[in-house]
């Protein structure tokens, strides 16, 4: 065959769209090394083969194979799986090994076999099994190495090299690189590792987003290794080339899949004969790759590619746990001084009348933060600007252009790096080219944008982007890709720097207090008549409850307030910001909140720090107000509460339970009315919190029956009456694998009381800690009495039972734990401790030391509703744990929730790794136990297998006597 190069020109948009929507997953062809089998899921015959078949199984096996023989004859006549029962679960997405036994011509000693299904069809792949040069256990350490070593990399290009210096020492490829993917899909070498022999360097260059098109970049998200042995060597068919059905083999999962011509012509003009491609998955996105290039052929074991598989997911998991820390730190810490600059800027100009002097002095001390070239506020029709250091006040021309922007009512941001492209110049502000601008929907007239001038910027590509070779094969004109890698810059102009997210946090952070800052002044005359002294809060600058008190009994009856609607307000877990912050974090919340329920009233409304995180916002009203109003009241003040709130050292997230009562002027009682409120905000807390809750009588009897319940629990705590029930944990084959305590209360008068509900209370008043020895020492004396009836009693696992935050935080518990053992001689490994994440936030350092004792002790610790706190993957490693308990809202929807499946998947997967046992909880159904059954869960638990038992029934039914 003849070849010879015509041209190199830009590739046109159609050919372009040609190449994009080439069906790549469809080769009809692998590579020659190893061999393929595909056969019918139904009855295991073969429906096509690869036609290098008998050459290969006579170099490795010197057994004969006739091709014609294989075609519709039953798979195992040639070769028999140690796992039969393998076969008829395989899964999608991937392949799996499938070991073979030397009982037929295919013989497991000599190939290696891996299988997946493809719509349908069993997909077979053999290839030769060769020495292993790096096996699994040194693989494991070295990726161990590679852990600890990014444990101290704090900066991003010292991370990427540090990982593709490792990869390429462990694979022993003659160049690794790393690719970060750009929004346009363009792909720039960020790091890069190469052999003694290689002297060309790609670090820095970028390469064209037609390298590596879509179709590609779909196939790498869904096998995330791929591998070519050789570039040079001629694929094996597969015979036939249509399937049974008519199609032929889709070979997107499969590890043999020969390459694309393109991709094969890419490679070879770079030289490369063997390649291998590792994914990068960050949040089910393509964030990059590691591509291994090799000057000879190079084949890895199919040992080494499942390592590798296992490799690339935890990948991404090194790059969720120590990229994003590591590398948003920094931008962590410049939000959160933005943050505190900007209000400082703000508190101080509140205290200012409103003037254009006081908007010139803050957008120069806002802006010498940054250094925008363009900085503004449009406020009633004015626009205040601040061009390149200079104060103006533009023409309303400036301020109607940049209104125009928004064309959408739901519209409140619009940015662009190119802005003359886009919508053209704006008068007044010409000669700039980027704006990121933002506004209220109320009022509309409210803006802030940032904006910076023209830059010409050079781009270094590793040879010209969107250009493909025209070469001339047997007389026929064809398209190859480029042959040329060489350096080439691109010189931009008509555009400024690209926004990036800071930026984008940047003028929300200044759009935010801006906004607050507008709408203080307007009500700042409000403030101004309101008596200062004893009817202000210190601290928020707030009216207090005297002055609450005093607005509502010198109410005017004649006056066009008629009707009030008390908010009673309470901060959800405040008490754990103060606790786990310090209360210089709680004040600087007090005031944040403060702030924002102001901006969330009318002129004839009122906002008052009742106590502690406890406020009131009283809503006047002229005629009765409706429900809807109400509620809608009450979702805006929630919504402002939970706005995430910047702190030099955290950014807090807070909620609210809000209890409402409404009364006409004409008969209200200050006191009665509060204690209404009041009880209706603790309606809003025992409902979950987070909510509102409008006062009915229901409340009030609610509010009686818990006043009662804790009165009684008091008494019964002390003589130790709450009742256990034992709810079993089974295995795979619902073997007993230990049981769970769980603390029951009847009531003589209001029956069997939710533990939520007596749990919080007794929390709530102080009586948790006793309490829960009472449930320890309750649960050691069952166990205790069944292992005395019952010699050979075995629970197969630990008792398991749960201790709260405020225990694990007692000095004295590690001592009236063990007490309680000694006394009723229990073996410390009977016992499992469950804990919810919640301890981690009471006191983190003093809980990890707390569980790390016990541990050493012998006390096994148990991780209880993971997935519904604070914890995520990234962060077990750290925790001293033995078992993780996934949380029931998980299981529950997970068989119909593909998402949910994942997620369980993943937790499953992580924890043996591990080392961590797995319980899954609230198995109802069949369907749950085997889908965690095959996930390979250690131990579930739920109705399904038993509902919590007394102890005599349980007893009864587990313990042989």
């Amino acid at each position: 065959m003849t070849r010879q190069l015509v041209e190199t020109r830009q590739i046109t948009s159609q050919e372009a769209e040609q190449c994009a929507n080439e069906q790549i997953q469809i080769i009809g062809s692998i590579q020659p090394h190893g061999f393929q089998i595909v056969v019918d899921s139904k009855d295991h015959r073969i429906v096509q083969y690869s036609d290098n078949i008998s050459r290969l199984i006579k170099e490795v096996s010197h057994a004969k194979i006739n091709d014609r023989a294989l075609l519709g004859s039953h798979l195992f006549k040639w070769l028999t799986f140690k796992e039969r029962e393998k076969l008829d679960s395989l899964p999608t997405k991937y392949t799996v090994a499938l070991p073979l036994t030397d009982d037929s011509v295919i013989k497991g000693s000599q190939w290696e076999c891996v299988a997946h299904v493809s719509h349908g069809w069993i997909c077979l792949e053999f290839t030769p099994k060769i020495p292993e040069s790096i096996n699994s256990s040194t693989l494991i350490s070295q990726l161990d190495d590679m852990v600890a070593l990014l444990k101290v990399v704090h900066d991003e290009a010292e991370l990427f090299q540090t990982i593709t210096a490792q990869l390429q020492s462990y694979t022993q490829y003659d160049r690794v690189m790393m690719y970060r993917f750009h929004p346009d899909w363009s792909g720039e070498v960020v790091a890069e590792s190469v052999s003694e022999q290689e002297s060309v360097k790609f670090l820095g260059l970028r390469f064209p987003a037609e390298d590596i098109p879509k179709q590609a970049r779909e196939l790498y998200k869904l096998n995330m290794i791929r591998y070519f042995a050789n570039v040079l060597d001629t694929p094996a068919k597969l015979v036939p080339s249509i399937l049974p059905n008519g199609e032929p083999l889709d070979q997107s999962v499969s590890s043999l899949r020969n390459m694309s011509n393109v991709h094969r012509s890419y490679l070879k003009n770079m030289g490369v004969k063997a390649s291998l491609s590792l994914s990068i998955i960050e949040e089910d996105k393509l964030w990059g790759m590691v591509v291994f290039h090799h000057n000879t052929s190079k084949v890895p074991s199919q040992r080494v590619i499942s390592q590798l598989r296992i490799t690339s997911k935890l990948f991404g998991e090194i790059i969720n746990s120590y990229l994003t820390p590591s590398f948003n730190i920094k931008e962590l810490t410049f939000l959160m001084n933005t943050q505190s600059y900007i209000e400082a800027v703000f508190s101080q100009a509140k205290k200012a009348d409103l003037s254009h002097s006081l908007f010139e002095t803050i957008l120069e001390k806002v802006n010498s933060i940054i250094h925008y070239d363009f900085i503004g506020i449009i406020y009633d029709k004015k626009c205040y600007s601040l061009k390149q250091n200079t104060f103006s006040i533009l023409e309303q021309a400036t301020s109607d252009a940049l209104a125009q922007i928004f064309t959408d009512a739901d519209m409140l941001h619009y940015e662009s790096s190119q802005l003359y492209n886009d919508i053209g110049a704006i008068p007044g502000l010409e000669d700039m080219y980027g704006l990121s601008i933002m506004r209220t929907q109320s009022p509309i007239d409210f803006y802030v944008f940032i904006g910076r001038r023209e830059v010409s910027k050079t781009i270094q590509w590793g040879g010209v982007p969107g250009t493909v070779d025209i070469v001339l094969k047997d007389n026929k004109r064809q398209l190859e890709p480029r042959s040329s890698f060489a350096l080439w810059c691109q010189q931009v102009e008509g555009q400024s720097k690209e926004w990036q997210p800071r930026d984008t946090k940047f003028l929300q952070c200044f759009f935010n207090e801006s906004k607050e800052f507008i709408s203080l002044k307007r009500t700042q005359l409000l403030m101004n008549k309101l008596e200062k002294g004893a009817y202000y809060d210190t601290l928020t600058g707030l009216a207090n409850r005297a002055y609450l008190k005093s607005f509502i009994e010198n109410l005017d009856p004649n006056s066009d307030i008629s009707f009030v609607s008390f908010f009673f307000i309470d901060l959800d877990n405040f008490k754990d910001v103060n606790d786990f912050m310090g209360h210089e974090t709680g004040d600087k919340l007090l005031i944040s909140i403060s702030q924002r329920l102001n901006a969330c009233v009318r002129p004839n409304d009122l906002v008052v720090r009742l106590s502690g995180d406890e406020f009131i916002i009283l809503f006047a009203h002229q005629t009765p107000p409706e429900l809807d109003l109400i509620h809608q009241l009450a979702d805006k003040v929630a919504s402002r509460i939970g706005e995430p709130v910047l702190d030099s050292a955290h950014t807090l997230v807070i909620t609210s339970s809000i209890g409402i009562v409404t009364q006409s002027t004409k008969d209200i009682d200050f006191n009665e009315t509060l204690k209404r409120a009041d009880i209706a905000m603790y309606a809003a807390k025992n409902a979950g919190k987070n909510r509102h809750h409008i006062f009915n009588s229901k409340d009030q009897d609610s509010f009686n029956k818990r006043t009662i319940l804790t009165m009684d629990l008091r008494e019964h705590t002390a003589s130790g009456d709450i009742t256990l029930y034992y709810q079993v944990k089974v295995g795979a084959n619902k073997q007993l694998k230990g049981a769970e305590a769980l603390a029951r209360w009847n009531h003589p008068t209001f029956g069997f009381i939710s533990p939520e509900v007596f749990i919080t209370l007794a929390e709530k008043n102080n009586l948790i800690y006793a309490l829960g020895l009472n449930i320890i020492d309750k649960a050691c004396s069952d166990l205790a009495y069944w292992r005395n009836i019952s010699p050979n009693f075995d629970l197969g696992g630990p008792l398991s039972i749960n201790i709260s935050p405020t225990q694990l935080a007692e000095l004295a518990f590690e001592e009236d734990l063990f007490a309680i053992l000694e006394r009723h001689k229990i073996d410390k490994k009977w016992i499992c401790l469950e804990i919810t994440e919640s301890v981690f936030m009471k006191n983190y350092t003093v809980s990890i030391e707390a569980l790390v004792r016990l541990r050493k002790k012998g006390i096994t610790i148990s991780l209880d509703d993971f997935g519904t706190g604070y914890s995520s993957l990234n962060s077990l490693w750290k925790l001293p744990i033995d078992e993780v308990k996934i949380d029931k809202s998980f299981i529950s929807t997970m068989s119909q929730d593909r998402n949910l499946f994942t997620m369980v998947e993943s937790i499953i997967q992580l924890c043996q790794k591990l080392n961590l046992q797995v319980v899954g909880e609230g198995i109802e159904s069949s369907i749950e136990f085997n889908l965690l059954k095959g996930l390979g869960c250690d131990a579930m638990q739920g109705y399904y297998f038993s509902k919590p038992l007394d102890p005599e029934t349980f007893q009864r039914n587990y313990i042989q006597i």
